[in-house]
């Protein structure tokens, strides 16, 4: 059995630690599979303990000397020539999350860090036209929850909402970037045009959680209901999925959305073209745009039409292109 080391900074409730525990309990019978971290400053337990239901999960030590078939890096900013010191493989593999161009002096600019790689795997195609390197990278969509639809079963927090009233939804770490400005412009329209809604906000932030959250004081149909272990049934029970960040190099939840039926709202941000197509299984509105007031008037026309138009959507888990690379 081939051992596989999978590396990263630390493991807390991420996009990339959800791929990890995804990929490992996809393919942990056919794969040893070690996960290591350096920074235990914040560290989540419980994904580690997720993770650690498939895989060993440790933070690496400078006194290690860890042998392996496979070293998957997944972070790029690490001291390189320490860490490939003590992870000894036979190949190495780099997984790319972010939009390489908003990376700047990662070890994308390290030409043994590149020369050492085999393969440069990308979250998507806007991510691989991004990949300002040598070598070209291969494609493979980002993991999602294989019981999402059971999951999202699971309750109704909706339940008591008048069916007239438009339900909308964000799931997204509160955070620069995750466009909680527009979503206010937003809001501030749905109010201009007295229509009724409601808006959830999944999740949480860090240092800037408190002040994206002052900006709606005042508009009680925007509930923050904070982190939560199994958010699909919010998800499942919208009318829209609201996802308005400055950019994603692949969004979860927006794949997420369209296994459960439910249309999106999404910024046209590069890679949003991969998963939506405006008028058919979502909604797209221009980076710039300033003025929600069209947007509104197709969310409320077209919304029926968008989740008819999602009922023979189906997702690929892209587990068997991992096997191929593996082998």
């Amino acid at each position: 059995m081939k051992k596989i080391v999978l590396f990263n900074k630390t493991i807390m409730s991420g996009g990339i630690e959800k791929c990890i525990e995804n990929l490992v309990k996809n393919l942990h019978d056919k794969y040893e599979f070690e996960v290591y971290y350096f920074d235990d400053t914040i560290v989540d337990p419980n994904v580690v303990n997720l993770i650690s239901k498939y895989a060993k999960v440790s933070k690496i030590e400078d006194d290690m000397d860890i042998k392996c078939d496979i070293c998957v890096w997944c972070y790029l900013y690490f001291d390189y020539y320490k860490y490939k010191n003590i992870i000894k493989a036979d190949k190495y593999y780099s997984w790319i999350h972010s939009m390489p161009r908003i990376l700047p002096d990662c070890l994308l600019d390290n030409e043994d860090f590149v020369n050492d790689t085999d393969k440069f795997i990308c979250v998507s195609e806007a991510v691989k036209n991004h990949l300002d390197i040598a070598k070209e990278g291969i494609v493979i969509h980002n993991f999602i929850n294989d019981n999402i639809v059971e999951l999202a079963n699971e309750n109704n927090p909706l339940k008591d909402v008048p069916n007239n009233v438009l339900k909308l939804c964000v799931v997204s770490r509160i955070s620069s970037g995750k466009g909680f400005e527009r979503l206010l412009l937003l809001v501030k329209e749905l109010e201009a045009k007295k229509v009724p809604y409601i808006l959830n906000v999944v999740g949480r932030g860090r240092k800037k959680e408190q002040e994206y959250k002052s900006y709606f004081t005042g508009y009680e149909r925007v509930v923050f209901v904070g982190y939560k272990d199994n958010p699909y049934p919010y998800v499942k029970y919208s009318d829209y999925l609201v996802q308005l960040s400055d950019d994603e190099s692949w969004c979860n939840s927006i794949t997420e959305a369209k296994v459960l039926d439910v249309p999106v709202v999404v910024t046209n941000f590069e890679s949003a073209y991969e998963q939506v197509e405006d008028g058919v299984n979502g909604i797209l509105v221009d980076l710039n745009n300033n003025n929600y007031s069209k947007t509104i008037e197709e969310m409320l026309d077209f919304k029926n039409i968008l989740k008819d138009n999602l009922k023979d959507f189906k997702y690929n888990l892209e587990i068997d292109k991992w096997e191929e690379i593996f082998e």
